[in-house]
Protein backbone atom coordinates (compact mmCIF):
# COMPACT_ATOMS: atom_id res chain seq x y z
CA UNK A 1 0.00 0.00 0.00
CA UNK A 2 1.31 3.46 -0.89
CA UNK A 3 1.39 6.64 1.11
CA UNK A 4 0.41 10.01 -0.31
CA UNK A 5 1.15 13.51 0.94
CA UNK A 6 -1.39 16.20 0.13
CA UNK A 7 -1.50 19.89 0.94
CA UNK A 8 -4.76 21.51 2.01
CA UNK A 9 -5.82 24.86 3.37
CA UNK A 10 -6.46 24.63 7.12
CA UNK A 11 -10.21 25.16 6.78
CA UNK A 12 -10.39 22.47 4.07
CA UNK A 13 -8.54 20.03 6.31
CA UNK A 14 -10.91 20.83 9.17
CA UNK A 15 -13.89 20.14 6.91
CA UNK A 16 -12.38 16.83 5.78
CA UNK A 17 -11.69 15.79 9.38
CA UNK A 18 -15.27 16.62 10.37
CA UNK A 19 -16.68 14.68 7.42
CA UNK A 20 -14.47 11.67 8.21
CA UNK A 21 -15.55 11.75 11.86
CA UNK A 22 -19.23 11.92 10.87
CA UNK A 23 -18.71 8.92 8.59
CA UNK A 24 -16.88 7.04 11.33
CA UNK A 25 -13.74 6.75 9.19
CA UNK A 26 -10.13 7.67 9.58
CA UNK A 27 -9.10 10.67 7.52
CA UNK A 28 -6.93 8.41 5.37
CA UNK A 29 -9.82 6.01 4.70
CA UNK A 30 -12.17 8.90 3.96
CA UNK A 31 -9.81 10.23 1.27
CA UNK A 32 -9.21 6.70 -0.06
CA UNK A 33 -12.93 6.43 -0.77
CA UNK A 34 -12.61 9.23 -3.33
CA UNK A 35 -9.86 7.38 -5.18
CA UNK A 36 -11.84 4.13 -5.09
CA UNK A 37 -14.95 5.88 -6.42
CA UNK A 38 -12.87 7.38 -9.25
CA UNK A 39 -11.48 3.96 -10.11
CA UNK A 40 -15.00 2.47 -10.22
CA UNK A 41 -16.27 5.38 -12.32
CA UNK A 42 -13.48 5.00 -14.86
CA UNK A 43 -14.30 1.29 -15.20
CA UNK A 44 -17.97 2.10 -15.66
CA UNK A 45 -17.19 4.83 -18.19
CA UNK A 46 -15.06 2.41 -20.17
CA UNK A 47 -17.83 -0.20 -20.14
CA UNK A 48 -20.37 2.39 -21.24
CA UNK A 49 -18.04 3.59 -23.99
CA UNK A 50 -17.63 0.10 -25.47
CA UNK A 51 -21.35 -0.60 -25.15
CA UNK A 52 -22.00 2.57 -27.16
CA UNK A 53 -19.45 1.47 -29.79
CA UNK A 54 -21.22 -1.89 -30.12
CA UNK A 55 -24.60 -0.17 -30.43
CA UNK A 56 -23.36 2.20 -33.14
CA UNK A 57 -21.79 -0.66 -35.09
CA UNK A 58 -25.03 -2.65 -34.89
CA UNK A 59 -27.03 0.33 -36.14
CA UNK A 60 -24.91 1.45 -39.04
CA UNK A 61 -21.69 -0.44 -39.44
CA UNK A 62 -18.44 1.38 -38.89
CA UNK A 63 -19.91 4.61 -40.27
CA UNK A 64 -21.99 4.88 -37.10
CA UNK A 65 -18.76 5.52 -35.22
CA UNK A 66 -18.46 8.92 -36.90
CA UNK A 67 -21.02 10.18 -34.38
CA UNK A 68 -18.82 9.17 -31.47
CA UNK A 69 -15.27 9.40 -32.81
CA UNK A 70 -15.65 11.99 -35.57
CA UNK A 71 -15.51 11.61 -39.33
CA UNK A 72 -11.75 12.25 -39.44
CA UNK A 73 -10.82 9.46 -37.06
CA UNK A 74 -8.53 7.95 -39.73
CA UNK A 75 -7.29 11.30 -41.09
CA UNK A 76 -3.70 10.73 -40.06
CA UNK A 77 -3.34 7.40 -41.90
CA UNK A 78 -2.48 8.89 -45.27
CA UNK A 79 -3.71 7.86 -48.71
CA UNK A 80 -4.45 4.24 -49.61
CA UNK A 81 -2.21 2.60 -52.16
CA UNK A 82 -3.91 1.72 -55.47
CA UNK A 83 -5.30 -1.80 -55.69
CA UNK A 84 -3.48 -4.32 -57.78
CA UNK A 85 -5.42 -6.40 -60.23
CA UNK A 86 -5.47 -10.14 -59.78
Amino acid sequence: MSQVTIYLEDDTLDAAKSAAARAGLSLSRWFAQFAEAEKRQRGTDRSLFWAEIDRLRAEGGDDGLDVLLGPDRHGDLGVDAPRESL
